[in-house]
């Protein structure tokens, strides 16, 4: 004790919590033609992530009474699964899909373990996917899963409930990739 204050170190706090996850499948975005036309911009790739407004691709109206150009922008953040590589495009064709890279669940830690943090780390891949705490209730987390390219592999693996260990900072998941490499040797 200094001068009235109590000194914790930080060892007695939690560097993990154990429990079990339950995520939901993530939110798709899709993009159709809205009048037929010529494509002329593929501007994305396949897997690549995406920003809110950013442009997925360009055609050139043909046919109707207003033609144009279309730009498609991406109506929120995305993964790019599925693209029109066709040079021609149809009105109601589906021209792009893609995939939120955001998972929401809940996190059960065992025995009623209290998660004061507002945020958490999920390890996958050998990085640190950030978990982002909504509210606690009832021994129950509800979080928000932020995987970017991750997505659809974490969302498969953790369709049913499921063990996981979620971290107090990134930097473990890094010590925990290199304890694993290191096991290896």
């Amino acid at each position: 004790m200094i001068g009235g204050l109590v000194l914790i170190s930080t060892e007695a706090w939690p560097q993990s919590f154990l429990g079990k996850l339950t995520v939901g499948a993530p939110r798709h975005q899709y993009h159709f033609a809205t009048s037929s036309g010529k494509a002329l911009d593929h501007l994305v790739k396949l897997d690549q992530i995406v920003s809110k407004g950013e442009p997925l691709l360009r055609y050139q109206e043909v046919g109707s009474t207003k033609e144009g150009v279309r730009l498609i922008l991406a109506g929120s953040q995305g993964v790019v699964t599925e693209l029109n590589s066709s040079t021609w495009v149809v009105k109601g064709e589906l021209l792009a899909k893609l995939l939120t890279p955001k998972l929401l669940g809940i996190f059960e830690p065992e025995h009623g373990a209290a998660v004061t943090a507002r945020a958490l780390w999920f390890c996958h891949a050998g990085s640190g996917f950030e978990v982002r705490v909504s509210y606690e209730s009832r021994g129950k987390v509800f979080v928000t899963l932020h995987m970017n390219e991750y997505v659809i592999e974490v969302s498969e693996l953790f369709k049913n409930e499921k063990s996981a260990t979620l971290f107090t900072s990134p930097a473990q998941c890094h010590k925990q990739r290199d304890v694993s490499l290191g096991a290896g040797k």
